[in-house]
């Protein structure tokens, strides 16, 4: 096992996620500094409680890994890895946020005008939405 190559920061993971009832699950990550991290495109920070247990460690070795139903973690391969995570994977992960940030509050706007009813007049939601979606169509053209 010597001339194999330890997991670190910018190498290429396949790993076995094995669940107390012996089911078996692959996945494949490359190990990145926080900033780089997107676990939905295969970037996994070296920070996570995973990376902690596979770093230092080479394909072939089976971990203790106790999270959920997952008790052990097998390293099947580890390769270096060329390609760079996109540069603005901290800008990307914001606005993701900031756009579900968004709905959940115009689902609360909704909810509140469906049940909200006074003297003076009642919220329209679809005029809500409306004006919710002109907004992100405007967000959209000043991104571009």
């Amino acid at each position: 096992m010597s001339d194999q190559i330890p997991v670190a920061l910018g190498t290429r993971v396949e790993i076995e996620l094995i669940g107390k009832d012996k089911t078996r699950e692959r996945l494949e990550c490359v190990l990145v500094d926080d900033a780089a991290a997107d676990f939905d495109k295969g970037f996994l920070s070296v920070n996570t409680p995973l990376a902690q247990t596979l770093l230092g460690h080479a394909a072939g070795e089976t971990l203790a890994y106790r999270r959920g139903d997952i008790v052990q973690v097998k390293i099947l391969a580890v390769q270096p890895h060329t390609h760079a995570p996109a540069s603005d994977a901290v800008e990307q992960r914001d606005e993701t946020l900031r756009r579900a940030r968004d709905k959940a509050e115009l689902a609360n706007m909704v909810s509140f005008a469906l049940t909200f009813d006074s003297k003076w007049g009642d919220y329209d939601p679809e005029q809500i939405v409306k004006q919710y979606e002109e907004q992100e169509d405007q967000a959209k053209g000043d991104n571009k």
